[in-house]
């Protein structure tokens, strides 16, 4: 099975402060889109010999209260080839994904999160590609 770190995801709390940390990092913009499900805007860096970093804006909901609103690192995502093998696992584990249905991410891949209660609040999404094809470059 597929099991490699996809990317890491750092909430910030502005467009303009993603802009100032890429700038500061040497990061270029990879791609960009919108998750209505979390009110977020995400910007994926473009790997530099390794995985990119996602920046993750949200524009309300929870995400924008994270870490009283200043952001900051917010989870590691795995890439998986099935979620739906992953969800039953972590069933058979008596352990639970955060949403009933998979959630269509800012790229071409479905995403979906392993509750933090069960990793002490370390917070693990694990992502399926759709398809290398429709990747961004």
């Amino acid at each position: 099975m597929k099991r490699y770190l996809h990317h890491t995801g750092i909430i910030v709390p502005s467009e303009e402060r993603v802009g100032d940390l890429m700038a500061l990092m040497e990061l270029e913009e990879w791609y960009r889109g919108y998750v209505p499900q979390w009110q977020a805007l995400c910007i994926f860096t473009k790997p530099v010999q390794g995985s990119p970093i996602e920046f993750v804006v949200p524009d309300g909901g929870p995400l924008k209260k994270f870490n009283k609103g200043v952001g900051g690192v917010h989870h590691v995502a795995l890439a998986v080839d099935s979620l739906d093998q992953v969800a039953r696992r972590l069933a058979d584990q008596g352990m639970r994904l955060l949403e009933d249905e998979h959630v269509k991410g800012a790229g071409p891949f479905l995403c979906n999160f392993l509750h933090p209660v069960y990793t002490r609040g370390v917070l693990i999404e694990f992502v399926q590609e759709l398809s290398k094809e429709s990747t961004p470059t």
